[in-house]
């Protein structure tokens, strides 16, 4: 379930959230490189503002989004991109997503139920379909300052969930940068793939 602390903090921030639009450039080229061939849509799993679905789109991409915070999806709305007001766990139980983009959203979640999630997530996956995840590292499960829920990784958390769920990885990318908070923390971009078997 999403944590309503944390949505509270978006709901209250979310226009400043929205000001301080991260540069993802590099990493959607990424994911968009490793999309196999098809027409399907993809999925910005957490979509925030909507400043990624909205750059999607503009390339030619079907797109779907979600959010759980209603204000994130007003933001995103005013963007062109038609996303809806869900949790995680709402993930469609049909395997039909060529992508799934979980870029610093799905780090909200429990550590306890990552697992969980991402085998949902390669259940939605066609064949050959991609996951990316844009995770803080550390371990366990704590708040931030402004009282989020973070659930922190490392490379070798993601490879063995991700594996277990039937993905392989194709990509891996540290990085250090501040959010919202303002602190600079470490964090992880991680792609991997769903076996086309």
């Amino acid at each position: 379930m999403s944590d309503a602390r944390t949505v509270a903090v978006y709901a209250a921030r979310a226009l400043e959230y929205d000001a301080m639009a991260q540069d993802t450039i590099t990493d959607r080229r990424a994911f968009v490189a490793a999309l196999p061939a098809g027409d399907g849509p993809i999925l910005d799993w957490g979509c925030g503002p909507g400043h990624d679905a909205a750059a999607f789109a503009a390339a030619g991409l079907w797109v779907e989004a979600t959010d759980a915070t209603p204000a994130m999806v007003d933001l995103a709305a005013k963007k062109g991109v038609t996303a809806r007001c869900e949790s995680f766990e709402a993930l469609p139980e049909t395997s039909r997503m060529r992508g799934i983009w979980a870029n610093f959203s799905l780090l909200h979640a429990e550590a306890a139920a990552l697992p969980g999630l991402i085998a949902r997530a390669a259940f939605a996956l066609v064949p050959g379909g991609v996951l990316h995840l844009g995770m803080k590292r550390g371990t366990g499960t704590a708040r931030d300052d402004l009282d989020r829920r973070y659930a922190y990784v490392e490379a070798k958390d993601l490879d063995r969930i991700t594996v277990r769920a039937g993905l392989s990885r194709v990509g891996l990318r540290h990085g250090r940068g501040a959010g919202l908070s303002g602190r600079d923390d470490d964090y992880i971009i991680h792609l991997s793939r769903k076996s086309h078997d």
